[in-house]
């Protein structure tokens, strides 16, 4: 199992990058701070010099990069004359490729069921939109209390079975979710 990540909901961001060696990297770049690989912000400083060539300065170091050739999601790229090669994938991409080439039986997946009867006043997430353990997914009404139901997995909401308004009983399955690991 990788490292837990803390999805955003700007997921457009959000790239795996695996070496030639199978290793991963979970590498998100946000607009207006450091980029964070595995979970980790990096106080990189990117100086773009040509097309295709950059230095920067990471942890008192200089680099020169040089992006050598793109064939889709595969790039060669030089650091200092040293070559490096690698699958560069969107989230959306990777979880894709990884349902595609898994059986079907080793997918995880995670259903979201009604802890008791009730009925649905909201749902706050729509199919498809990234999910993190603990993040409320739906209120339901019961005995005229309100109650958030969260998420038990980081991941991607995959199905919605009920609508605001709907009655639920016990068990009810309300939600799946896609779990992720990257």
């Amino acid at each position: 199992m990788g490292t837990s990540y803390k999805y955003k909901r700007d997921a457009s961001r959000l790239f795996i990058a695996v070496g030639e060696k199978g290793k991963r990297y979970k590498i998100y770049l946000p607009r207006e701070s450091n980029p964070v690989i595995d979970g980790h912000e990096q106080a990189i400083d990117f100086i773009e010099q040509e097309d295709f060539q950059y230095t920067f300065e990471w942890k008192g170091k200089t680099f020169h990069c040089e992006l050598v050739s793109r064939d889709q999601n595969k790039v060669c790229i030089y650091v200092n004359g040293v070559e490096y090669n690698y699958n560069l994938e969107s989230l959306f991409s990777y979880i894709r490729t990884r349902i595609i080439a898994t059986d079907a039986t080793k997918v995880s997946g995670n259903q979201i069921k009604a802890p008791m009867p009730g009925k649905i006043v909201d749902i706050f997430l729509q199919e498809g939109d990234l999910v993190n353990t603990g993040e409320p997914i739906l209120t339901l009404e019961a005995m005229k209390m309100q109650n958030e139901i969260t998420a038990d997995c980081d991941g991607v909401i995959q199905r919605i079975r009920v609508a605001s308004g709907q009655s639920v009983m016990k068990d009810e399955v309300m939600v799946e979710i896609q779990s992720i690991d990257v």
